[in-house]
C-alpha cells in the first residue's frame, strides 16, 4: 500500500534531503511544501496519511500552530500522523511540540537511520492501529476505543504497545469515558511518573471531572519543569479565570514573556484585563502581538481580527449612542485583516464580523447583505468565535432558531479542542452571548434533559457537565441545582468546578421555588449527605472562589 506523505519544512535543502531519505523506503507518495499556506490549499484536494512538520517555518505561524489550526478546521483527519522535526532544543518549543501529542518527534541534525527507522516505527503503529483509526475517522470513539482494547490484549511490541496506549487514553476521553482514562494514565505514570504526555493526560482528566483542586496541585508541580512550565501557567490562568478569579489569572500570565505568549494565551490575557475594566491594557497587548508579526502575514491577520473583535466586545456592552467610535476601529482593522483574502475561512470570519458592526449600528439592511454570500451556509470548518458571532448576527436579524443551532456547534466544537485558554475564552462568550440572545432558557432546559438521559444512563461526569452549565444560565430554577447536586452524591464526588455539595445545598435551601417532588427529594438527598458528611464536607477555600456556585440571574 503506497502512503500519501507531506513533507513541510521551508529550507529547500533542508526539504530535498529528506525527500532523498524517504523515497528509497518506496512505500509513499510525496508532497512537498514550505509553509502551512501551501499545505492547506493542498489538503482542500486530497488527505495525507503522514505529515513530516518542521517547528520553525520562517516568519509565518510555527508548525505546531498550522497543526492546531488544520485539526480545529478539520482539514487534518483525526488519523493523520504527525512526525515533527526541529533543531530548536529550547524547553518552550519541544514543550509545544509534546503537548501538540505528535506521533514522534525527531531532533536534527538526523541520519538517514533515524529517519528510516522513525517512518518505519510508524507504519507498523499504523499497520497494528488501522481498524482504529477508521473508525475514528468515521467520528466513531468508542468503537476505536473498543478495537485498541482488543489490541492490547495481544502481545504487542513495548513501543507499538506504549503507542496504542496513549491513542485509547486520548479516545477514552472523546468518548467521555474520563475516569477509565486516568486509571490508564495512572498505569502509565506508576512505571515512570516523567511521561509528559501522561502527566498531562491526567490534568486534563481531572479538569474535565471538575476535579480543580487536585488539578491545580498538579499544575503547581509542573512549573518545576521547563518544557511544562508556561503551559502550567496558561492552564492555571485557564481555571483561575473559570473561577472567576481575574487577578490571579492575571498573575499567572504576566509570568509568560509577552513574546512567547501563544495567541490563545494572548486573548485569555486580553480578555482578562478586559474583566478588570483595565480596556486599555487588552487593547494595547493585543497590538503589540500585532505589530510585532507586521513581517508574519497569517500572524498578523490573526492578531487583527482578535483586536477588532476586542472593539466589538467593547461596543456591544455599551449604549448605543457610545458605541461609534469602537465599531468604527472595528471595522477598520476587520478591512485591513480581510484584504485581498483568499481563504474562505477568514472571508466568512470578516463579512460576519462586518455583519454583526452593522447591526451594532443598527443597520440591518447592511448586514443581511453581508450574509446573503454563498460562504455563509457552510459552516462545517468555522472556529467557535466566528459560529458565536454569526449566531449573534442571526439573533439580531430575527432567526433564533438559526442562532441556537450555531450556538450548539460551537459548544461542540469547543469541547474538542485541545487548548484551556481557547477553551474558557470561547465558554465565556458563549455563555454572555446565550443570555444576550434571549435563548439561555430554552438552551438551559435542553441541557438538562440531556443531563437526565446521561444521569439514567450513570455517565455522571458527562451529565454534571450538563446540569452545570443549565444552572449556569438560568441560576433562579432550582431544579437544575438539584439535579446537579443528586448527580454530584450520585457520584460520590463533592466538587465540581467551582461549586460544591455544601454550597449547593445551602443555595438550595434558600430558593422559594421548589416544588413537593423536588422538595421531598431534596430531603432525601440531604439525608443520604448526611450519612457520608466526611466524604461531602465542604472542600478547602482554594477549591472555589464564592459562596455563590452561579452568578446571578441578569
Amino acid at each position: 500500500m503506497l502512503y500519501r506523505l507531506a513533507i513541510v519544512e521551508d529550507n529547500a535543502t533542508a526539504r530535498g534531503n529528506l525527500r532523498s531519505h524517504i523515497l528509497p523506503l518506496g512505500q509513499f507518495e510525496i508532497s512537498s511544501f514550505s509553509n502551512g499556506t501551501e499545505l492547506k490549499s493542498a489538503l482542500k484536494k486530497q488527505n495525507f496519511e503522514l505529515i513530516l512538520m518542521d517547528f520553525h517555518l520562517g516568519q509565518s505561524k510555527n508548525g505546531v500552530e498550522w497543526v492546531q489550526q488544520l485539526r480545529q478546521s478539520r482539514y487534518i483527519k483525526p488519523s493523520t500522523g504527525i512526525i515533527f522535526i526541529t533543531s530548536d532544543r529550547m524547553p518552550q518549543t519541544i514543550g509545544q511540540i509534546i503537548d501538540l501529542h505528535p506521533d514522534l518527534l525527531i531532533i536534527k541534525p538526523y541520519t538517514i537511520a533515524t529517519i528510516t527507522r522513525s517512518i518505519s516505527h510508524y507504519l507498523d503503529y499504523r499497520e497494528y492501529a488501522s481498524s482504529a483509526l477508521f473508525s475514528l475517522d468515521n467520528d466513531d470513539p468508542r468503537d476505536a476505543v473498543a478495537k485498541l482494547t482488543s489490541l492490547m490484549r495481544k502481545n504487542l511490541p513495548p513501543k507499538i504497545k506504549s503507542d496504542v496506549q496513549k491513542l485509547k487514553a486520548r479516545l477514552l476521553i472523546e468518548a467521555g469515558q474520563v475516569k477509565l482514562a486516568k486509571s490508564l494514565y495512572d498505569t502509565v505514570l506508576e512505571k515512570s511518573d516523567k511521561v509528559l504526555w501522561a502527566q498531562w493526560g491526567k490534568i486534563k482528566c481531572q479538569y474535565i471531572n471538575g476535579d480543580w483542586q487536585h488539578c491545580s496541585e498538579q499544575l503547581e508541580t509542573m512549573m518545576n519543569s521547563n518544557l511544562a512550565k508556561d503551559k502550567a501557567l496558561e492552564w492555571l490562568a485557564g481555571l483561575s479565570f473559570e473561577q472567576q478569579n481575574w487577578d490571579r489569572a492575571e498573575y499567572y500570565l504576566e509570568q509568560i514573556n509577552v513574546s512567547d505568549l501563544s495567541a490563545q494565551a494572548t486573548k485569555l490575557k486580553s480578555i482578562t484585563y478586559q474583566k478588570q475594566d483595565k480596556v486599555i491594557e487588552g487593547i494595547d497587548l493585543l497590538q503589540r502581538k500585532r505589530d510585532v508579526n507586521r513581517a508574519a502575514r497569517d500572524k498578523y491577520t490573526e492578531f487583527t481580527f482578535e483586536l477588532a473583535a476586542f472593539y466589538l466586545s467593547i461596543a456591544e456592552h455599551q449604549p448605543h449612542n457610545n458605541r461609534t467610535q469602537s465599531v468604527s476601529q472595528a471595522k477598520r482593522l476587520v478591512g485591513v485583516a480581510g484584504r485581498n483574502q483568499g481563504d474562505l475561512q477568514l472571508i466568512q470570519k470578516r463579512d460576519f464580523l462586518l455583519a454583526y458592526s452593522a447591526l451594532l449600528e443598527g443597520d440591518e439592511e447592511k448586514a443581511r447583505h453581508y450574509v446573503s454570500g454563498d460562504n455563509m451556509q457552510a459552516f462545517t470548518r468555522t472556529d467557535p468565535p466566528t459560529l458565536l458571532t454569526a449566531a449573534k448576527v442571526f439573533s439580531g436579524l430575527g432567526d433564533k432558531e438559526q442562532a441556537k443551532n450555531l450556538v450548539v456547534m460551537a459548544h461542540q466544537r469547543n469541547q474538542k479542542l485541545l487548548n484551556i485558554a481557547e477553551q474558557v475564552t470561547n465558554s465565556d462568550a458563549l455563555f454572555s452571548g446565550e443570555i444576550d440572545m434571549g435563548i439561555a432558557e430554552e438552551r438551559a432546559t435542553q441541557l438538562n434533559e440531556e443531563g437526565t438521559i446521561l444521569f439514567v444512563d450513570k455517565k455522571y461526569t458527562n451529565a454534571m457537565d450538563k446540569f452545570y452549565s443549565a444552572a449556569q444560565l438560568m441560576p433562579e430554577v432550582s431544579a437544575f441545582h438539584l439535579n446537579l447536586l443528586q448527580c454530584m452524591v450520585e457520584a460520590k464526588q463533592a466538587v465540581f468546578r467551582r461549586t460544591n455539595v455544601t454550597v449547593l445545598i445551602s443555595s438550595l435551601k434558600q430558593m422559594n421555588k421548589m416544588n413537593v417532588a423536588n422538595k421531598k427529594r431534596f430531603e432525601q438527598i440531604q439525608h443520604a449527605v448526611a450519612k457520608k458528611n466526611d466524604l461531602f464536607s465542604a472542600p478547602s477555600p482554594t477549591t472555589t472562589t464564592s459562596t455563590q456556585p452561579f452568578p446571578e440571574s441578569s
